[in-house]
């Protein structure tokens, strides 16, 4: 059997190469809908205590404290890896740095799941303010985070419906992972050398090596540390192996699981990445489990 390995840095950039893009992936800015669903202050130092708009979900914070320059834009569903897989709002607005994280207690007292953490000097998140939270109804992430003059930094956040992205093809190899993430993940194909062969999915798993990949931006989020657990332990029914290990990578409590069975065609492989700051959770599948870890 494969044991979970003990987990480095530079396993985790392994973990998410193959056919994907950096983790600062965002939705491309041709997605916005030119309508007049724009809200802001008619000062751009003029502070606000409501958002002014119907358009937010009604389980919703009040601006942080010290918040102005606030707008509103509709975006549209994308198609491609890492876009949204439904229209979403984005807000935008300025307020003091520290007050974000009012903002984010605010959002688990109103039933939300979710975290946020601003990294400087990491390794493997990206620098800067990573913040998701959901609450079956409604997807919310910090997509932007610029710094400022004053203490103060622009947040721009996006607001989308929370869809099953599941996809049904993988559930004939794998348990479903019952959770929240922006869309429907990112799929690769190789030839039997490891040459990516498309990262379109037809419908059919015929090339000789896939990979279908959750992560960063697109990873599952407001997910608990007992429904990881959970999940990891739902494999077991499916003759999967492997253990659970803990680490700290960027200053976050990070779990993993590397878990794999062998059948005839070969090592179905399933590498989990649960950070319990964030809780957000990083999932990739595969039916070579070597493209994740080495052979011993």
């Amino acid at each position: 059997m494969k044991k979970i390995f003990a987990v480095s840095l530079a396993f985790i950039m392994l973990f998410l190469c193959s056919c994907s893009d950096n983790n600062a992936a965002s939705t491309p800015s041709d997605a916005y809908s030119e309508t007049n669903t724009t809200a802001s202050a008619t000062e751009s130092t003029k502070i606000i205590t409501e958002w002014g708009t119907d358009l937010l979900p009604k389980k919703f914070p009040s601006p942080p404290e010290g918040t102005h320059d606030f707008s509103i834009v509709m975006g549209l569903a994308e198609t491609a890896a890492f876009a949204y897989s439904t229209d979403f709002y984005r807000i935008t607005f300025i307020c003091p740095e520290m007050e974000i994280y009012s903002f984010s207690n605010e959002l688990i007292k109103l039933g939300y799941k979710g975290g946020i953490k601003k990294f400087t000097d990491a390794e493997f998140y990206s620098n800067g303010y990573s913040g998701y939270w959901q609450n079956g109804e409604n997807y919310i992430r910090i997509s932007q985070a610029t710094e400022i003059s004053g203490g103060e930094i622009v947040f721009q956040i996006d607001i989308a419906e929370c869809v099953d992205n599941f996809p049904k093809a993988l559930e004939q190899f794998f348990p479903k992972f019952d959770g929240y993430c922006m869309s429907i993940g990112s799929y690769c194909a190789h030839d039997g050398n490891g040459n990516q062969i498309t990262t379109d999915f037809d419908g059919s798993f015929a090339a000789p090596s896939w990979h279908w990949e959750f992560r960063f931006s697109n990873g599952f989020v407001g997910v608990e540390q007992e429904e990881f657990e959970k999940y990891c332990y739902s494999f077991e029914n499916e003759d999967f192996q492997g253990v659970l290990e803990e680490t700290t990578v960027d200053g976050c409590r990070i779990l993993t699981a590397d878990l794999t069975k062998t059948v005839s065609e070969g090592t179905y492989g399933v590498f989990m990445i649960y950070n319990s700051n964030l809780k957000t959770l990083d999932i990739a599948y595969t039916n070579d489990a070597s493209i994740y870890i080495e052979n011993e």
